[in-house]
């Protein structure tokens, strides 16, 4: 080997040790110390909501927190999937508190299964609803706390541990003791007049959907426009929903996202429930003779041919959404009834259902309805008559629509109210 060929092969094994060194080096994992931040913990979640009631006889009906006031709790949800705005939730085993923050994006900080400690001195907190809230004060009333306090009041402590276990209720069975915390409802489904709807409306800032069990019990489902899964729809069986439970003017449940719709794949007991006291639901009006139509008042969905002190002719049809009668046995309707000017029977009323009609003009020759009797109708003077359990289980099909038909002349015109539509069976 000549010297240049040794000065040579000197340098390339310098290089390759040199990179060998580089390399290790550029791979080395940095250390990462879990927050530690030491702060005593001198009250409970539960004792922090007691707090809260001490202001509620108070003009404002809340009030700033001026003694060392020091919680800690695990955030059971955050605003990651935007059905939650500007808000966490914690809670301890004593329960739960909704920290409202003038910042959205909270959740990189704030994980679900986060501990922190919050340093409650100097906030306020108030009701939103009937639900504890801590955070700040603006324009006379409870409102977000400045992001910029954020620092000095709120601690992450260790990392993101595992979500709380949600507390497996009943919906009759909810308390005070549940606000802000999250809970499980088990074999429970959607109302069917909701049954393919759109998680939320885009055209409102929220939308709410009632949630059922086998008894007939009822609590809402409020979701946002902007949650990522407001554009999927309402599943048409029966599972378990996790969420947060709050309380504005009645019960309402948070999801934090699509995951806490779980195993929805049971047929419900009920495949029409409609109460039609605010609106007519899933039923939809259609005018045959006269310009009067089905509308919904104070009494329900009703229909009247006397307008302007005057008899009309009319027909008008109120047409239930379609159901499915293949996937039950046992099935019955029934429904309330009130009416004045008639005679129950003389046929200002009937009760058809048809299991072809596809939409429209529900005379049209490519439909079929058949009239179902039997059951007892409103005597008159608008006494409210209960039906009773009208027997559907002689018919079957996948595409079942019931109908109420009104009828009225020149001669007499009644008027007819229809609340509480109930359909239900075993499933199979």
């Amino acid at each position: 080997m000549n010297k240049i060929t040794k000065i040579l092969t000197f340098f390339l094994l310098a290089g390759i040790i040199f990179l060998n060194g580089c390399v290790k080096e550029k791979f080395d994992a940095p250390t990462i110390t879990a927050p530690t931040p030491g702060i005593h913990i001198n009250k409970t979640i539960a004792q922090l909501n007691l707090l809260c009631d001490s202001f509620a006889g108070t003009p404002a009906t809340f009030g700033q927190i001026t003694t060392e006031f020091t919680i800690e709790g695990v955030v059971a949800a955050n605003d990651e999937s935007g059905n939650i705005y500007k808000n966490i939730y914690i809670q301890d085993t004593t329960g739960g508190i909704d920290i409202a923050i003038n910042q959205s994006g909270l959740y990189p900080s704030y994980r679900v299964g986060q501990k922190i400690i919050v340093k409650c001195k100097g906030l306020y907190i108030g009701r939103y609803g009937a639900a504890a809230e801590l955070g700040y004060t603006s324009n006379g009333a409870i409102y977000f706390m400045p992001a910029i306090f954020m620092k000095d009041h709120i601690f992450p402590d260790g990392f993101p541990g595992n979500s709380p276990v949600p507390k497996l209720m009943t919906i009759p069975g909810f308390s005070t003791a549940n606000y802000s915390t999250l809970i499980r409802l088990d074999s429970v489904y959607f109302s069917p007049s909701y049954v393919g709807h759109l998680f939320a409306d885009p055209n409102i800032s929220a939308s709410n959907f009632t949630v059922m069990d086998k008894n007939g019990n009822s609590v809402v489902i409020r979701t946002s426009s902007y949650a990522n899964f407001a554009g999927k729809k309402i599943p048409s069986k029966m599972g378990s929903i996790v969420g947060i439970y709050s309380y504005y003017t009645a019960g309402q449940i948070f999801l934090r996202d699509s995951n806490d719709l779980v195993n929805f794949t049971q047929i419900p007991p009920v495949f029409l429930s409609e109460p039609l006291t605010a609106t007519l639901g899933s039923f939809t009006p259609y005018s045959i003779t006269g310009t009067e139509a089905w509308a919904i008042t104070s009494y329900g969905a009703t229909m009247s041919g006397w307008t302007g002190s005057v008899n009309h002719a009319d027909e008008d049809w109120l047409i239930s959404s379609s159901f499915n009668l293949d996937n039950y046995s046992n099935e019955t309707l029934s429904f309330n009834t009130s009416m004045n000017h008639a005679t129950a029977g003389d046929g200002s009323f009937k009760l058809l259902y048809s299991t072809n009609y596809t939409g429209g003009d529900p005379t049209s020759a490519a439909c079929t309805w058949t009239e179902l009797t039997g059951f007892t109708l409103s005597p008159g003077s608008w006494a409210v008559t209960p039906t009773g359990n009208i027997s559907l289980s002689g018919i079957s099909g996948s595409n079942v629509h019931i109908a109420f038909k009104y009828t009225s002349t020149t001669s007499n015109a009644s008027t007819w109210e229809i609340t509480n539509v109930l359909g239900k069976g075993t499933p199979n």
